[in-house]
Formats: structure tokens, sequence, C-alpha cells
């Protein structure tokens, strides 16, 4: 019988067929796994929370002396059992392999060997296990990996005596615990042994590294962090001086420069000492040889950037694009011109921001795909590139926002190209914008296709609905017969199911205390006077910038049953101070909303919010925007938040009241 290198079978109990034999089990072959050759592993995941996974998936961790690193396998059905292969890594000396459906960051179910894990050690070419192999298993067993993503690859054990017992191994097969293995070894280490010799333990390994040899960079700065944990100040000192004397180019060299450059320093101070940083350690010197030290650059020409843009050294802010890469030059970028271009104090040199935006964003633009983002995502290049291309959408939104405002419409339209496929239609303000454009410089040929696929993503303005509306009754000789049902036919079914299946999730069953509330004309309205009609009330607030961006999705809700007796909108203002009701009439009419509006009122702790705060047991929390939607005196309907379109509100709004209708 061939031995199972890494699990035993488990019994399992079976509900509905009595007893039988039913275990996950993981097979190798060859059984004794080599470095720098292919294997093959069999996964039997009968009895397990995978058995009836269709798609089940794999991540193999590896351990490689130094560090791990983690590839994802694809599994192919054999029989019934799954398979895949793989070659092992030349300098790999243990392994690990977790079962995963879904996500591997938030599985829907996950497989690890009830937590024992699913480990091997990778023998070296003359069979014998390497360095490093036992410490290895002991560490991922522990969860002292210094990565946390590989901590659901097993349960933590914090066994003492296993710990021990596999570190004896680790000092046979070593012989002596080099450097770059020390510090991990100390960790645990430490849970073997009593504190009071621990410390004596752990400071005389470190200084017999230091006395024999020239220890490495990353030795020192590990020496370093371990007596500041310890607050072993002395000793830190002289770690930092040995970094500064051997490493004066290294990354502990730059962060602890760095920091003793900058601490306790702000404003001007602060800038100049970041400006002598970048002249002792160029970020083009970096990017050479670049190190995890990457956010020391990304918060100094963030502070930088932020000083100069305050002190209008225009030249010298944007001389900090030259260089830098696509993630802190959108940083940059977002905080000082996104920011600004959105205040709403009104106080923005929008000619400024503009001029600025046409030197900055193709720079963005020749860096969007750096993959600098990559370390952010846990080395996942495709999500880190939807991030990125994520940002790029929102800058080219300010950037085209700023054209418009200085009326430069024909190079507004010549970046429309550059958004991603999901931001091209999926955004109503960029679509709006576009419609803009496209209307300013009399380009009518693309007006109907723009309007019809903004109508196809659900991301449409009223404004648009105005302009796809006059633009079908010219068609059909000024009459408006077939419009609805030409619209409708614009939004694909799956849209129209995803609708669906939101109303249906965020249908609730809660009672509605009763309440009387002033409207905008100082009468009163009472909930008990709603009877059997559908009534959408929208909480919001003159200071929540998404109530206020949700409202022309509120005014199409409106539009929409103006004529329906059985369906009424109420927006309820609430949790502002002072004289609260004049700012809630005031901006309505100020922007031209044709809203029933009422005022919430004042709750017995003096705040504007005795009616939000009796839902609270139902909305868990107290953010607005909050839709909800009352029936027969029973709150049916609770959803949050804003998701951008108008057109969209609408319809997420609309489908749940028609749901609500057709019940008996």
């Amino acid at each position: 019988m061939k031995k199972n290198l890494l699990l035993n079978g488990l019994l399992l109990l079976c509900p509905f067929f009595g007893q039988q034999l039913a275990a996950q089990t993981l097979t190798w072959k060859p059984e004794l796994l080599r470095q720098n050759q292919p294997a093959t592993f069999y996964y039997q995941a009968k009895g397990g929370d995978l058995e009836f996974s269709d798609e089940p998936k794999a991540k193999l961790a590896y351990f490689d002396g130094k560090r791990w690193d983690t590839v994802s396998l694809t599994l192919k059905k054999d029989q019934d059992q799954w398979q895949a292969n793989y070659t092992l890594p030349a300098n790999a000396v243990f392994l690990a392999l977790k079962f995963y459906q879904g996500s591997s960051d938030a599985p829907e179910a996950s497989d690890n060997n009830k937590g024992s894990g699913y480990l091997a050690k990778v023998t070296a070419s003359n069979g014998k296990i390497p360095k490093g192999a036992y410490l290895a298993e002991a560490a991922l067993m522990a969860n002292l990996t210094g990565d946390w993503t590989l901590n659901s690859f097993v349960s933590s054990k914090k066994n003492p005596v296993t710990i021990d017992l596999l570190l004896k191994q680790e000092e046979k097969v070593s012989v002596k615990i080099s450097e770059s293995f020390l510090f991990t070894y100390l960790e645990l280490k430490r849970l073997t042994m009593p504190a009071s010799e621990f410390e004596t333990f752990a400071d005389a390994a470190i200084k017999s590294i230091i006395r024999k040899e020239k220890p490495g960079e990353q030795f020192l700065s590990a020496a370093y962090w371990y007596y500041k944990r310890n607050k072993n100040e002395s000793e830190a000192k002289d770690m930092e001086s040995l970094i500064i004397q051997n490493y004066p180019k290294s990354g502990t060299a730059r962060l602890l420069s760095f920091r003793d450059a900058t601490d306790g320093k702000s404003g001007n101070a602060y800038r100049l000492a970041s400006e002598d940083f970048l002249k002792k350690y160029p970020y083009a010197e970096w990017k050479k040889n670049p190190d995890d030290k990457g956010f020391l650059y990304y918060e100094i020409y963030r502070g930088l950037a932020t000083a100069y843009f305050d002190e209008k050294q225009i030249d010298r802010f944007s001389a900090l694009f030259k260089d830098i890469d696509f993630r802190t030059a959108n940083e940059l970028y977002r905080w000082n011109i996104t920011r600004n271009q959105m205040s709403m104090s009104g106080k923005a040199d929008y000619k400024l921001l503009y001029e600025l935006s046409k030197k900055i964003i193709p720079y963005l633009l020749e860096r969007q795909h750096d993959q600098s983002y990559l370390a952010d995502f846990g080395r996942d290049a495709v999500k880190a590139q939807e991030n990125a291309d994520k940002q790029m959408d929102d800058r080219l939104f300010t950037h085209i926002a700023l054209a418009i405002n200085q009326k430069d419409f024909a190079a507004a339209k010549n970046f429309f190209q550059y958004l991603s496929k999901e931001g091209t239609y999926d955004n109503a303000d960029m679509n709006a914008m576009h419609l803009r454009v496209l209307s300013e410089l009399k380009d009518d040929q693309a007006i109907k296709p723009l309007l019809e696929k903004s109508a196809a993503a659900n991301a449409v303005t009223p404004e648009m609905f105005a302009k796809l509306k006059e633009l079908y009754k010219n068609e059909h000789q000024g009459q408006e017969k077939g419009y609805e049902e030409y619209l409708s036919s614009l939004l694909p079914s799956d849209k129209k199911a995803e609708l669906k299946a939101h109303a249906l999730a965020n249908m609730v069953n809660y009672p509605l205390k009763p309440f009387s509330l002033e409207d905008a004309n100082g009468k009163m309205v009472s909930s008990q006077d709603w009877g059997n009609k559908i009534v959408v009330i929208d909480f919001w607030a003159t200071w929540c910038r998404p109530c206020i961006e949700a409202f022309p999705g509120m005014q199409l809700l409106v539009d929409q049953y103006a004529k329906d007796p059985q369906v009424g909108v109420y927006m309820i203002g609430t949790m502002q101070t002072g004289d609260y009701k004049a700012k809630s009439v005031n901006y309505v009419k100020s922007q031209g909303f044709r809203f029933n509006l009422l005022h919430d009122a004042v709750s017995s702790t003096g705040a504007q919010d005795q009616v939000f705060k009796s839902l609270l047991p139902l909305f868990k929390q107290s953010s607005i925007p909050r839709k909800i939607i009352v029936k027969n005196g029973v709150v049916r309907y609770s959803s949050e938040g804003y998701s951008g379109s108008p057109s969209q509100l609408r319809d997420e709004l609309s489908t749940a009241i028609e749901i609500l209708r057709a019940e008996k």
C-alpha cells in the first residue's frame, strides 16, 4: 500500500445512508517530492465541505529558504477525484495546500484538512531534507510566517512541545541556525522557553552572528526592530549605526534616515527635511533596485505635493510627477486636483486646476499599467490593474469636468476614449458630461448611440432621458406612443433580473411607529392617513453629499408615479442642526426639485431625528441616505447608500414598488 504523505483517512458518519468510509485525502506522485521536479497531486474531497463542489480551486504555498510565496493551481476532474500538475521550485523546502470554492480571500467553502493542513517537505536532489524545512513547518503551524494570508492553510497550533520538537529537528539539519532563519527561529523559540531565559538566549544568538561574520542588511534590520520591540534602545542604536555604516543606501537606512530627519517636524521644517531626504536618497536611484520601502516615497511625495500646491509653487508641484509611479501620481492628483475640483466652497481656481491637469493626465495614462498597486492586492495582477483602471477613470472624470468648465469641449471629447470598458458608460454623471460635450460640438450623429448605450448600462440622468425622448419624438412625427416600450427594450434582461434580485434581497417586515411630521408649507402629515398606499420615504440631510447626489433619481421616481394615487414619495430631512426647516426648504426649492418634503421631529435628546431614530433597530446604523417603502403601516423595503446612477435608483425603487403592488 502506498504511503499517504499528507493525510490520514477520516471516518465520517453519513446521516442518510448510515456509516461509510468518507474522508478527504491528498496523495502525491511521486511520493517523495524533490526540488525542481514535476509532481502531480490527487485530491479526494469526499466527506468534506467541497464534496459536492463542481469547481474547487487550489492554492499552494511554499517556503524557499528565505520567504514564502503562493501560486494558484487549476484542478481537473479525474474520475471521482481532482488532480493538478506542478513543477516544484528549485529552492522549495516546504509546501502547503488548501482547497476552496469561490474567492481565495473570502471562500464560499474551504478545506485545509480540518485545520491540520495539507503539508509536505520537499527534498533536495540528494534526497535529504534541506535547511529551513522544519522551521517552515513550525512557523506555518504557529502562524508566525509574517504573512497573514498563510494563516488559512492551517489552524494555529502554538503547542510548545510540538514546536520544540520541530526546532530540534531543524537544529540537526542546519547544524547552525543561519542569519536568514534566525529571527523566525527566535520567535518560535520564545514559545518554548521561560521569558527570563529567552531574552538572554536571543541576545546571545544575535551577538554571535554579528561577532563571527558581517551580517546582511536584512539581518541587521530584523535585529534593530527586535531590540526596539523589546525596548532595548541602546542595542537598537548600535544596530542602526551598523546599518548606516555598512549599508548606507539600503531600504532600512532610508527608513531610519527619514524617521530621524522628520520625526516631530511639521510645516516648513517637515518639507525641508523631505527635500533633503530626496537629495540623499533619490527616487530614481531607488527605482533601479526597488524594495519594500517604496511607501517612504509615497509619503514624502504626498507631503511635498500638498505643501507645494498650497503654497502655489506650481512648477515644483508639477515637477514631482516626472519620475513617480502611477499609484503615487494618482494620489497626488486625487488629493490636490480632484479634491479641489469637487470642493463645494466655490473658491477653487478651475483655470489653474485645468492647466495642471493637462500636464499631469498624460503622466498617469503613460503609467497606468505599471502595476504599482500590486502590493496592495496581494500580488494579484488582475485586481491591481482593475483598481488602477478605476482610479484612472476617476481622474479622467475630473479632467473632463475641468475641460468642460473651461469650455474646452474638443479636448474633453478626446479623453473619453481612455476610459475603461466599465467606465465608458457605467457612470451616469460621466455620460451626462459626454452628452454635454457632443451637444456643444454639434456631433448629433454620436448622441443617440451614447444615450442608448447609457440606458443599457442603466446610467442615465433626467436630462439624458429628456434628450432621448426628444430624439424619439423627432423620429415618430412628434408622437410619444411606444416610447416607454422602446426605453424598456434598451435595458438588457440581465440588468432587469439584477434589479429584481436586489429588490427582493432588501425586503423586510418591520412595524412602523406612527408619526406626524410638518411639511414644507407648515401642514402636518400623518403616516396613519396613508392607509393601504405604498409610500417611499427618503431620509436625507443638506450636509449629506450622497443624499443630494441621489435627488435626480428621486425626482425621476416622483415623476414616474406622479399620477398614481396608490403610490406616494416623501423626502424626510433628518439629523440637521440650526434652522433645519429653512435649510431643507430653501435647498430643494433652489435646485428646482418637486418633492413632498417633511421635517423629522426633534427627539428627547434634542436632535432632529425622532422618526429616523425609531427605525434604528431595523437599520442597525445611522448612515444616510436611507430609503424605505411602507405598506399598510409596515416597513417592507429598506436600502442605504446611492449607486451614483439616477436611472438605477429609480428602477431599484420602482421594481420594489411593483413587487409590493403585486402582492395579494
